[in-house]
């Protein structure tokens, strides 16, 4: 069913990504959500033989994710952005400043009124591209759009997850703390649920 809005962007810092799985901070508000676009890359090859076309292959390339928000505040751009908040409040920009890998959550207005509920586990963002303009008579909105590339993770070569509220057998915990902790897939049940 399609999309008709947007709303809670959220990231979570990873603290620790390796063969033992993947640790998460407690997921923070980006901003006020205005458009979030995921694009996911295929790389394909083919094999000609006897010409013609015998065999392709595919390989999964970065995941390009474009996210705008109503603004982005200094602690945002600190966790988001690996800049620094000095003890003045003011926000540092330096060539030093490593944006940390972390997960982005948010949900989308299905037609009917439920939401569909997306993760991506593991990406980087890029400092966004910051436009001023003068007053004019009709007043024109700057807003922040951030880029990120997202990838597998390590632990496991997941990179998302997403469900819709109203799917069969959603349980309402899934739904409720989707926000709260990122969302892991119980695989000792074959079940999902929301790990600590």
């Amino acid at each position: 069913m399609a999309t008709i809005g947007l709303r809670d962007i959220y990231y979570a810092i990873i603290t620790s990504d390796d063969e033992d799985g993947t640790e998460y901070e407690t997921p923070k508000r980006m901003g006020k959500a205005m458009t979030a676009n995921v694009q996911p890359a295929f790389n394909t090859g083919e094999l000609r033989a006897d010409d013609g076309v015998s065999e392709t292959a595919e390989s999964r390339g970065i995941t390009t994710v474009v996210v705008n928000t109503d603004d982005l505040q200094p602690s945002v751009q600190a966790d988001v952005l690996g800049k620094k908040v000095n003890d003045d409040g003011v926000l540092i920009d330096s060539e030093d400043d490593r944006p940390p890998y972390l997960a982005l959550m948010f949900r989308a207005e299905k037609a009917n009124g439920n939401y569909r509920h997306v993760v991506l586990y593991r990406g980087k963002f890029t400092p966004p591209e910051n436009n001023y303009e003068t007053k004019q008579e009709t007043p024109a909105f700057q807003t922040p759009t951030v880029n990120g590339r997202f990838l597998r993770r390590i632990s496991d070569n997941k990179i998302g997850a997403q469900v819709d509220e109203d799917g069969e057998d959603v349980s309402l915990d899934i739904i409720d703390n989707w926000f709260k902790k990122v969302y892991e897939e119980d695989e000792s049940n074959g079940s999902g649920g929301v790990e600590g």
